[in-house]
């Protein structure tokens, strides 16, 4: 009976740690630790510090095919890293901009299969040119948007602009 007993509070003090949610990966990194631990992490990959703005860390190397791309190591109130958020190098035509966002979709949907949410509409339109939705995009008057959930967490595919400025932005958050 003491066995018994033993066994079953041994398999109690396991669950849990056996339940531990596992974190999303990024560029083959799981997204956990400090945000000092997850920048040595990335820098292994060849990834380079650049500099810390408010606690969040910049570091810069490849990412899905693409060069010289930017990625924030966002660490939660707990000082665990709980985000990255990739920035894909600006493009300044609609077409190369549009290409990326669709090249990464394609990547995430053979990672974690169909999006769970899809949203790519223009507020204004139809366009003649392809300039003026890069022109919509910086107004504000375009949504494109592409969301992948997984157990893990959840992966936010986006197009995002500052100023006049237009890239492709990864997100990357551990699920709670």
């Amino acid at each position: 009976m003491k066995r018994i007993i033993l066994a079953l509070a041994v398999a109690i003090a396991i669950l849990p740690s056996a339940n531990a949610q596992k974190p999303l990966t990024f560029n083959k990194v799981e997204i956990k630790g400090t945000a000092d631990e997850m920048t040595t992490a990335l820098s292994r990959k060849g990834f380079k510090y650049e500099e810390t703005n408010d606690g969040v860390p910049l570091v810069i190397g490849k990412f899905a095919g693409y060069s010289d791309v930017e990625v924030n190591i966002i660490p939660g109130e707990d000082g665990q890293v709980c985000a990255i958020r990739a920035e894909i190098p600006p493009r300044l035509s609609w077409v190369k901009l549009e290409n990326d966002y669709s090249s990464i979709k394609g990547m995430l949907v053979k990672q974690f299969g169909k999006p769970s949410e899809v949203v790519e509409e223009f507020k204004d339109g139809p366009f003649e040119e392809s300039s003026e939705k890069l022109v919509s995009l910086i107004k504000n008057r375009c949504t494109y948007r592409s969301v992948f959930e997984s157990e893990e967490g959840k992966v936010t595919l986006m197009l995002k602009h500052q100023g006049p400025i237009c890239f492709v932005c990864v997100l990357y958050e551990n699920a709670l």
